[in-house]
């Protein structure tokens, strides 16, 4: 899909995005109105009317925004993914969209560059598909998109950054989709290398005996039962070394069969998902090249495959960590944290001031928030400042106590710790609390379990069906909030 700011010209189709209030702002409406019978209310958030022109006039759209009192930006990405799978099931190749009848809103006013990057950002982001690996697809020619705004440096380099965010995401829906034939901890590497090749981000990819030569036990316990093994990916982005580093953490799972601790579910083949974490983290730091941040950031993605085999960790194993932690492995399906360790270990060894860790870690989780927000643990203030920045994007997160008499849940009777909790509560809790014990005092942290938002089931406004790429947006506008404080 092609953006261009342009206020004159001919498309086959004429979009507007309206308020339930903004109807009469429009001169044609009553007009189109009697012609025809609405199904539909014209307004309503999520509605999309079509109005078919007569030969040689153009199609008329009106997008639902829903009430004016209540537009944010999440509503203009919404009515945008919702227009471009419309635009694409008509075949339209050209559109034109006309924000006149937002402005009965003062907040769309306030923010007009913002607001229609937004709607930018969600029509890429819903337009999104992965059909890769289907054997027919439908031909579809590149949509050219016109926007009635602005021809100024604001508006463009709005537009510009919110292509930038989508196409990043979209990067991260790319992987963490890809069936576990076709990424493979290597091959994941090796799509990190080829991605930022040639950019001032610096790959390092750590495998084979390095692995136990740098300390990264958990990985190697983990990656040990496949016959894909495992890798630590570092990379570096540091365009202003005098900021404090950074160190974003993404569990990279590329299958997690549960080990020798088998899963029992019918159908697991979504756990290929297992590296939504390292998919996210991926994606921030593939935003923070291509918009040229000024940032000191490093991102660290351990990844194992987590198969059975005559070799795979066995229940009962005690991992010695780099700090000198003894880990008791309770069971080889809670294998994420393990591997978790050993990046929060490395980020106090490379200077990190502070340490950010996304997982899809729990199935609890799931349960205490659902599908549409993430939990998050630890330092407030960090805490804080993660759901301020993933907030205007829909990346939503709520903060989970980190319960110190939960604690002893995790005793071992022979090791330091267990990986998981003698007791059936509480489980991201006590995840949270099992990773805190390998984050150094000097370090600020923050656990996020994005197990819910990681995927959607249905194509609806900005999500298409699979991954969402939850976390890259967020991660991104929380380091280039640091970058101008």
């Amino acid at each position: 899909m092609k953006f261009v700011i342009d206020h004159s010209v001919a498309a086959q189709t004429l979009v507007f995005p309206v308020f339930v209030e903004s109807l009469s702002t429009l001169p044609n409406v009553q007009k189109w109105l009697q012609a025809v019978t609405v199904v539909s209310p014209l307004g309503a958030r999520g509605s999309v009317t079509w109005f078919y022109g007569r030969s040689g006039e153009p199609d008329v759209v009106l997008v639902g925004l829903g009430e004016a009192a209540r537009f944010q930006a999440s509503c203009m990405r919404e009515a945008a993914g919702n227009t471009g799978r419309a635009l694409l099931k008509e075949r339209r190749l050209t559109a034109a969209v006309s924000f006149e009848a937002l402005a009965v809103a003062d907040a769309f006013e306030a923010g007009k560059a913002e607001h229609i990057a937004a709607w930018v950002e969600g029509s890429l982001l819903g337009t999104y598909s992965f059909d890769k690996y289907k054997a027919k697809l439908a031909e579809q020619s590149e949509i050219t998109v016109y926007l009635d705004c602005e021809e100024s440096q604001t508006y463009t380099e709005a537009i510009r950054m919110a292509q930038v965010r989508a196409e990043s995401t979209n990067w991260a829906r790319d992987l963490t989709n890809e069936p576990p034939n076709y990424l493979r901890p290597l091959t994941l590497a090796q799509r990190v290398t080829e991605r930022f090749a040639g950019t001032q981000a610096k790959v390092t990819i750590h495998e084979g005996d390095e692995l136990e030569k740098q300390g990264f036990a958990g990985v190697a316990a983990v990656g040990k039962g496949s016959i894909h093994p495992p890798v630590f990916i570092e990379i570096r982005y540091c365009t202003n070394k005098t900021k404090p580093l950074t160190a974003l953490i993404g569990k990279g799972v590329t299958f997690d069969t549960g080990g020798i601790s088998l899963k029992r579910d019918h159908d697991i083949s979504d756990m290929r998902m297992d590296m939504a974490g390292a998919a996210a983290v991926l994606g921030a730091l593939d935003i923070l090249v291509q918009s040229g941040a000024d940032v000191n950031v490093a991102v660290l993605v351990p990844s194992a495959e987590n198969s059975p085999s005559d070799r795979a960790m066995l229940p009962g194993e005690v991992i010695r960590y780099a700090n000198g932690l003894t880990v008791q492995v309770g069971n080889t399906d809670s294998e994420g944290r393990l591997i978790l360790a050993d990046a929060l270990l490395y980020a106090q060894r490379i200077g990190a001031a502070r340490a950010i860790d996304l997982a899809t870690l729990t199935y609890s989780v799931v349960g205490a928030l659902g599908s549409k927000i993430a939990g998050i643990l630890g330092d407030d203030a960090l805490v804080r400042s993660l759901r301020s920045a993933g907030e205007p994007y829909g990346e939503k997160a709520w903060q989970l106590p980190l319960v110190d008499e939960y604690e002893s849940y995790l005793d071992s009777d022979y090791a330091d710790t267990s990986n998981i909790s003698r007791v059936g509560e509480a489980g991201v809790i006590t995840s949270a609390l099992f990773l805190r014990k390998f984050v150094h005092p000097t370090l600020t942290w923050a656990h996020i379990d994005m197990n819910g938002p990681k995927a959607s089931s249905s194509a609806r406004g900005e999500f298409a069906v699979g991954a969402t790429g939850f976390g890259a947006r967020m991660l991104a506008a929380f380091l280039m909030e640091q970058d101008n404080t």
